[in-house]
C-alpha cells in the first residue's frame, strides 16, 4: 500500500513471478501510484474496458500496464497458453475471438507479428468494431509497411471506425516497465482516445500526423538505423579483432564514450560478445529483423528514396536466414562480418549458439 495524505494505492500482484508479468510490473505500479498521490500523474484508466488481440512478449506487457492502471482488459489469443497466462498472471478478461473482444471494448489494441497476420485479425474485427455504432477505435502496435497502414485506415473509414497506427519501440522487459517509445498517426478524433491508453503502457507517445502510414514509416526507419548500428558495429568489431585488437574492450570503449547510447552499449556487447542468444526478455528474432528490414526496402522503393545501406541489410539478413539463424537475436547478423573477415573466434561461438537453439526444441 501506498499512502499519501487522504489518497492510497492497493497494490495487488498477481503470479509476480511469471515470466509475462513479472516483480518489475510491481515497480511500475508503486511508481504510478506515488505519481498519482503526488502530483496528479499520469491519466489513469479506472472503469475503463479495453480490447487487445494479440498476447505475444510485446502484447502481454502491454496488457499487464494496462490492467495495472486500473483498466478492465478484454484479451484474445489464438494460442491458448498465452490466452491463459495474461488471465491468470495479469488479470485480463478472456475473450472467445477477436469479434468477442470488439463486442465489448469501444477501443481495441492488437500486436501481432506481421502484416499478413494483421489484414486477417482485422477481417474479424473490423466488422465487428462497426456493427457497435459508437466510434470504436482499432490501434494497432504492430510494425508493417506504411502501404497496409493507409489501406487500413481506409476500410476502417468506410465502416465509421477509426484506426490508429501505434508501432511499439520496446524490449519484452521494457514494455513491462511501460518504457516504451510509441510513434502514432491517424485521425485527430481517433487519437484522442488512443492516446491516454497508450501513455500507460510508455514513456512517450509522439503525435505523427493524420495520415495512418506516417507511425509505420517512422518505425521502420528507427529498426533500420538500429540495423544497421549491428552492422557498423560488426564491421568495425571485425576490424579490430583482425588487427589483434581485442573486441569487446574496442566495443567497450565506443559505447562508454562517443557512442554512449542505448542502443550502442546493448547491441554493442552483444556484437563484441557473440552473444545472441534468444534471451527471454531480450531478444527481437532474425527472422522478424529480416521481415522489418524487407519493409523499410520496399517502403523506399515505393516512393523512388534510394536506399543502399538498405539493400546491404536485406542481404545481410536474407543470407543469415539460409544459414539457419533466423531464430537467434537479430544481432546474430553481425556474424557474418566475422566471417567474411576470416576470424577463428566465430565458428566455435556460431557452433554454440546454434546447439543452444537445438537443445530448445
Amino acid at each position: 500500500r501506498v499512502c499519501l495524505g487522504r489518497r492510497f494505492l492497493l497494490l495487488i500482484l498477481v503470479g509476480a513471478d511469471h515470466k509475462s508479468c513479472s516483480s518489475a510490473m510491481l515497480a511500475r505500479v508503486v511508481a504510478r501510484g506515488v505519481r498519482t498521490c503526488t502530483a496528479g500523474g499520469a491519466r489513469h484508466l479506472h472503469g475503463s474496458t479495453l480490447g487487445f488481440v494479440g498476447l505475444g512478449k510485446i502484447g502481454s506487457g502491454m496488457v499487464g500496464n494496462l490492467t495495472a492502471a486500473g483498466a478492465k482488459v478484454v484479451v484474445f489469443d489464438p494460442h491458448a497458453e498465452a490466452l491463459t497466462s495474461a488471465v491468470h498472471a495479469c488479470g485480463a478478461t478472456a475473450a472467445t475471438s477477436a469479434a468477442d473482444v470488439a463486442r465489448q471494448a469501444r477501443v481495441v489494441l492488437t500486436a501481432v507479428p506481421n502484416d499478413a497476420v494483421l489484414r486477417s485479425v482485422t477481417e474479424e474485427l473490423l466488422p465487428a468494431l462497426a456493427a457497435r455504432g459508437d466510434q470504436p477505435v482499432h490501434v494497432s502496435c504492430s510494425t508493417v509497411a506504411p502501404l497496409t497502414a493507409r489501406a487500413l485506415f481506409e476500410a476502417h473509414a468506410l465502416q465509421g471506425v477509426g484506426y490508429v497506427s501505434a508501432p511499439v519501440f520496446a524490449r519484452p522487459d521494457g514494455m513491462r516497465r511501460a518504457e516504451a517509445t510509441i510513434p502514432m498517426s491517424g485521425p485527430a478524433w481517433a487519437k484522442d482516445l488512443a492516446r491516454p491508453v497508450l501513455e500507460n503502457t510508455s514513456q512517450g507517445v509522439h503525435d505523427f500526423g493524420e495520415d495512418a502510414g506516417s507511425a509505420n514509416v517512422v518505425k521502420l526507419g528507427g529498426n533500420f538505423l538500429i540495423a544497421a548500428a549491428i552492422e557498423a558495429l560488426a564491421e568495425a568489431s571485425a576490424l579490430a579483432e583482425s588487427h589483434g585488437v581485442d573486441r569487446e574492450q574496442f566495443v567497450g570503449l565506443m559505447s562508454s564514450t562517443i557512442f554512449d547510447c542505448l542502443i550502442y552499449r546493448g547491441y554493442g556487447h552483444r556484437v563484441a560478445a557473440r552473444d545472441h542468444h534468444p534471451h527471454p526478455d531480450a531478444h527481437f528474432a532474425l527472422d522478424l529483423g529480416s521481415k522489418d528490414v524487407a519493409l523499410v526496402y520496399e517502403a523506399a522503393a515505393a516512393v523512388g528514396c534510394p536506399m543502399p545501406v538498405a539493400s546491404l541489410l536485406r542481404d545481410r539478413f536474407v543470407a543469415a536466414q539460409n544459414a539457419g539463424r533466423g531464430k537467434l537475436d537479430w544481432s546474430a547478423v553481425a556474424l557474418r562480418a566475422s566471417e567474411d573477415a576470416g576470424s577463428k573466434q566465430v565458428g566455435p561461438a556460431l557452433a554454440e549458439l546454434l546447439a543452444g537453439l537445438e537443445a530448445k526444441r
